[in-house]
């Protein structure tokens, strides 16, 4: 399965943008249209969230970084899902623009 990681700058400290990440998450249906069955599971402790549907994996990190954060997605696409992997990019760095600036 091909692997990409999307690497997001915030100004946002780390626990105000893992708030904004689980909102994205739980209620954008943008990301949902790539996957209806997506599920995701978070991690408060660790800052993370573990995604998982029928179509792709992808696991998420946020970390502190200055005086903000780094958002770290690594999405995991089957190999006949390939074609759309510049789809799935840009609409991940255009949400995490969105929510994160």
């Amino acid at each position: 399965m091909p692997k990409f990681t999307i690497d997001h700058k915030s100004s946002f400290n780390q626990e105000e943008a893992y708030q904004k990440i689980k909102e994205f998450l739980a209620n954008d249906q943008d990301i949902r249209r790539f996957d209806p069955k997506l599920q995701c599971a978070f991690d408060d402790g660790a800052k993370s969230a573990n995604m998982k549907g029928s179509q792709f994996k992808a696991d998420m990190a946020v970390a502190a970084e200055g005086s903000g954060s780094k958002v770290s997605v690594t999405v995991d696409l089957p190999l006949m899902l390939t074609p759309f992997k510049g789809k799935v990019q840009d609409t991940l760095q255009r949400k995490l623009a969105k929510y994160l600036g």
